[in-house]
């Protein structure tokens, strides 16, 4: 069983870095019966790219402020049960300085519960734990 698998089942929040696909690992949050959100970069993003496209995957709400603050606030508020589980891909295509804003984010918002989220960073972002297959 993945760490991922075990994290999902225990409904625990969590930064995880995966070898897995994406496909694979939202499978095994679909089969958990957890909300998947994909996140993807495909190539250089910057700040506004990167806010816009948050928009779109978490289907935040128009009063959305586009600034890192905004998307902390909305991010706090995304309250999914059993769980909310985000697909990271491509987190290497941000500015260092930007990337570590959104660790900063992602890794309150899993201090801060009640709902577990968990976020599962591919493609060279950092995380605290590995799953391998």
């Amino acid at each position: 069983m993945s760490s991922l698998t075990v994290t999902l089942a225990r409904k625990e929040s969590a930064v995880l870095r995966s070898q897995r696909s994406v496909r694979e690992i939202a499978a095994v949050g679909e089969r958990a019966g957890w909300t998947v959100v994909g996140l993807a970069l495909e190539a250089p993003t910057d700040k506004a790219a990167f806010l816009d496209k948050c928009a779109d995957a978490f289907d935040l709400p128009d009063w959305f402020g586009h600034n890192w603050d905004a998307l902390a606030d909305c991010i706090d508020d995304i309250q999914h049960e059993p769980g909310t589980l985000v697909v990271f891909d491509g987190a290497h295509h941000l500015a260092e300085h930007d990337l570590e804003v959104v660790r900063q984010i992602f890794t309150e918002r899993v201090d801060l519960g009640p709902q577990p989220f968990v976020v599962v960073a591919t493609s060279g972002a950092a995380g605290r734990d590995t799953d391998k297959p």
